[in-house]
Order: structure tokens, then C-alpha cells, then sequence
């Protein structure tokens, strides 16, 4: 069986890299950008680096390639800001920005492209009730296409400042590199626990946790005083409550919701698994309810624990709900996923006054639970012994009261809308943090790790990916061990 290496994956990406530079070079910088790309994908997906300054470089000479030069009598109208989204959804970091712009009496201009307005759209109800908002759907012919008109429009309408929401690659970044220098750029670190693009390209990055503060300066070359660290809260979008599993009969039960994208609690030593197996043996009156992305093969692993542990009638999952407000807000408990959990849905249910029990591995350096919650309220949350995580489902799970104040303390410790629209008023207009920043040593080998694990589990086959991209000449050529497994897994099948 062919077996990837972290090695064969970094030469991979190197050798991406070089086509990327050798496309510019003949004059083919649409191929260029798709390499570029290809680099942002890998990249994202294994996080053995978070910034990439050859590509950045790369992405400037692209833009300046591709797009007149700067103008030179640039004048920006005062209080416009342009906010460019690539995600185009309305319960993530988009209309907590927007909202709080507007309450600071800001004129906006809203980006995203054709693609993202026509498949996740749901953003422009709750926008487009701002009078001083415009909403600007670029096309996607080309990226050359693309980077022109969103240069275009970004300059026709003079703004201040821009507020980027951008994935790891995106058009937009070279058009960074060749806008007025005076246009200052903030992008929202939204991932910052991976990679991507146009790190070189911003002034300021707004931040929602240590942990990104901390990546940002020690991974990717930001200075302390670019760094502006505002805590969000989630949006709440107004989708009616869907209904329980069926099968799930709430009456006399206590009822756990936990969910995330698969990868989330994969791990060699099934953390995750393990201790929902001990809340289910332990305390026969729960019923789990796990929530997912994800459909067919990748589902038979909680197929597979359904089955060997006989809970049938006592675990549920479903596909990803648009209601997940308010399943936060009909369920009893909210567990966090182990390796990684994610802040959105531990503030959804913090929102709720849900409680939350939650498990780290120790030394995990991204456990976000507290960062995510405790702003006006320090207090400790998650758990990263075995038998304190228990001792804490034992009392949420048997004592009624205790559930009711914790999920009570949790919403009470949360920033509040007004608090946040404060924040981003001083971040924006001062270019101050708002929040001190404590940046931490962290172990970067163990996040490598943990991405990497993702490829050995089967999570992900980056391989495929490599090869196709590269092909087999230049799979030999950068890749030669990957080349050599690749030719040997043929040999032997």
C-alpha cells in the first residue's frame, strides 16, 4: 500500500510552488494562480507551514502584471469601507462586522462573487436592510477577469478601509498588492489555526483568540501592533427548530448534542468516541444526538459505533442543520468534540444558556472553550483529566439546578453585540487593540501532527491530489521517494 510521508507532502508542495513561479515566467499567470492555488490547498489541509512569503511575493508581481499601476492621486471619502467575503454565510465572522460597522456610522460597500451568491446566499436578508449598503456580485469568467473588476470596483468607490473574509486563496490578494497604499486593510482571522494567503498584503489582522494572536506572530511574521483582538459572538439567523431525530423521546431523558465536521474527532486514540462510549455506559438515562457534514463512507465510523455498542435508540446523528441555534436551544447539554472543537457552536450554546462539557487532550494549545466564552467572566469550562470531565457530566446530566446556573453563567460570561460593536469601533478607527495580547509558546509539532493524522486515518488522500497535479515527470522530478512507493505500490498490487 502506498504510504504518504509528511516529507512527499512539504517536496509536493515545493514542486507546486515551482510550477507556479515557472508559469509566471512564460507568461501564463491564470495557470500561475491555479498553481498558487493547488499550493493553498495543500497547505490548508496539513498546516505544516501558516504563511508563505515566496507566494506572497509571487502574488504581487502578479498584480502588478495583470492590473494598471497604482493611481496616484487616490482619494479616499471618509467613513467607506469596502468588506470583501468569500464565504458568504450569515452565522459566521460577516454580519457581527457589517452590524457593528453600520453602528459606527460606516458607508459599506459588500463583495462576494457570482459562485458564492448563488449557492450560499442566505447573508443578504439580514444586509441588504442597511441603508448604506451596497451588495456587488462580481463574475468569475477568469481569475484575471475577476481580479480586474474587484480592483475596479474597490476603487470606484473610494473607500477608507477594507475588511477582508477571505479563504486561503482568494482573488483579492493580488489586488491588495497593487491598491493605494493609504486604503488600509484588515483581514478577519477567521481560520487562524491554517494556512493561507495575503498575510503580506494587510496591515492589520483582527483576531478572536490567544491562539491566533500567538500563531500570527510566531508562524506568521505579524507584528504585535498589526494585531487587533476583538472576542465575537454568533449570529443567530432565525431558522425554526426542525424537530428532534426520530426516535428520540425527550421525556424523562437527558438529552447531549454534540457536532462538527468529521475530522474533528478523529484521532488514533478515539478521544472523542471513548468518552461518549463512558457517558452513554455510565448513565443510562442520555441519548447522544451528533450532528455532521459529511455523508456516506466517511459516516460508517459512527455506523461502525452504533453497531459494536448496541445504541441503537440511544445515539442519533443527522447531516448538518441550518436550525442549529435552536438545537442548542432544545437540547440539555452541549458536548465539545475532542481533538478540536470549534468556538461557534460552544457560543451558539453558550447563547442558549446551554452547558457544555467539554474534553481537551493535555497541552492541547488551541483549547478554545474559555477563549471563546469567558469575556466577562473567567471560569473554567473544559477538561483535560479524564475523571474531572466526568465528575462535571455527573452533575450537568443528574442535577437539574446545577444545568440551569451553568448554562446561565455561561450566557452571562459571553461579549455581548454591544460590547463587540465597541470593540471594532476602536480596533477600525484607532488601529488600537481593544483586547491586551497575551501571545503563548505553543507545540506546533503536535498540531503538524494532528493534521497529518487526518491522511493516516483515511480521512484524506492527499496523494492522488500530488500526482495528478504534478504529473508523473515532475512527481519524479520534486517528489522522488513518492515516485519511488508510487511505482513499487503498482509493482506489487
Amino acid at each position: 500500500m502506498l504510504k504518504i510521508s509528511k516529507r512527499d507532502i512539504r517536496q509536493g508542495y515545493k514542486g507546486i510552488k515551482q510550477l507556479a513561479k515557472k508559469a509566471f515566467e512564460r507568461g501564463d499567470v491564470e495557470k500561475s494562480l491555479e498553481y498558487i492555488n493547488h499550493c493553498a490547498t495543500v497547505a490548508q489541509q496539513f498546516n505544516f507551514i501558516y504563511a508563505d512569503y515566496e507566494l506572497e511575493d509571487l502574488l504581487s508581481k502578479i498584480g502588478a502584471k495583470v492590473l494598471p499601476e497604482k493611481p496616484k492621486n487616490y482619494q479616499a471619502i471618509k467613513n467607506r469601507v469596502v468588506f470583501y467575503d468569500d464565504f458568504c454565510l450569515s452565522w459566521i465572522l460577516a454580519i457581527q462586522y457589517i452590524e457593528a460597522l453600520v453602528a459606527d456610522n460606516k458607508e459599506i460597500l459588500y463583495i462576494t462573487s457570482e459562485h458564492r451568491a448563488k449557492s450560499v446566499n442566505n447573508i443578504f436578508e439580514a444586509i441588504k436592510k442597511f441603508s448604506k449598503l451596497k451588495i456587488k456580485i462580481f463574475s468569475e469568467k477568469n481569475k484575471i477577469t475577476s481580479i480586474k473588476e474587484i480592483k475596479n470596483e474597490i476603487l470606484d468607490f473610494c473607500p477608507e478601509k477594507i475588511l477582508l473574509h477571505i479563504e486561503s486563496f482568494s482573488n483579492i490578494v493580488p489586488v491588495l498588492y497593487n491598491i493605494p497604499d493609504c486604503i488600509e486593510k484588515y483581514i478577519i482571522n477567521l481560520a487562524d489555526q491554517t494556512f493561507w494567503l495575503g498575510a503580506g498584503a494587510v496591515d492589520y489582522l483582527l483576531e478572536f483568540r490567544q491562539f491566533g494572536v500567538s500563531v500570527s506572530q510566531q508562524r506568521r511574521g505579524v507584528k504585535p501592533e498589526q494585531q487587533l483582538l476583538i472576542p465575537f459572538y454568533p449570529v443567530v439567523d432565525g431558522n425554526p427548530f426542525q424537530g428532534f431525530p426520530n426516535g428520540i423521546q425527550k421525556e424523562g431523558k437527558v438529552v447531549i448534542f454534540s457536532g462538527s465536521d468529521l475530522y474533528k474527532v478523529l484521532d488514533k486514540k478515539r478521544m472523542y468516541w471513548h468518552l461518549v462510549k463512558r457517558v452513554l455506559d455510565t448513565f443510562p438515562e442520555v441519548v447522544f444526538w451528533f450532528a455532521t457534514k459529511v455523508e456516506g463512507q466517511k459516516l460508517e465510523t459512527i455506523d461502525e459505533f452504533i453497531r459494536e455498542n448496541h445504541y441503537e435508540g440511544r445515539f442519533f446523528y443527522t447531516p448538518f442543520r441550518r436550525d442549529i441555534n435552536e438545537v442548542l436551544a432544545h437540547v440539555d447539554i452541549f458536548m465539545g468534540t475532542c481533538p478540536v472543537c470549534g468556538s461557534l457552536m460552544s457560543q451558539l450554546a453558550a447563547r442558549n444558556a446551554t452547558p457544555i462539557l467539554q474534553y481537551y487532550y493535555p497541552g492541547t494549545p488551541d483549547d478554545e472553550t474559555e477563549q471563546a466564552i469567558c469575556v466577562n467572566e473567567d471560569f473554567q469550562i473544559s477538561y483535560q483529566d479524564e475523571d474531572l470531565f466526568m465528575a462535571e457530566a455527573d452533575k450537568l446530566i443528574n442535577d437539574a439546578d446545577y444545568r440551569k446556573k451553568q448554562g446561565e453563567r455561561l450566557q452571562r460570561a459571553m461579549v455581548s453585540p454591544e460590547q463587540f460593536n465597541d470593540m471594532v469601533k476602536i480596533a477600525i478607527d484607532t488601529n488600537k487593540t481593544p483586547t491586551p495580547l497575551n501571545p503563548f509558546e505553543m507545540d506546533y509539532e503536535m498540531l503538524d501532527n494532528r493534521w497529518f493524522e487526518l491522511q493516516e486515518l483515511g480521512h484524506v488522500d492527499i496523494t492522488p491530489y500530488l500526482i495528478g497535479i504534478l504529473g508523473k515527470k515532475n512527481v519524479l522530478k520534486y517528489c522522488p521517494f513518492l515516485f519511488i512507493k508510487k511505482q513499487l505500490s503498482s509493482f506489487f498490487k
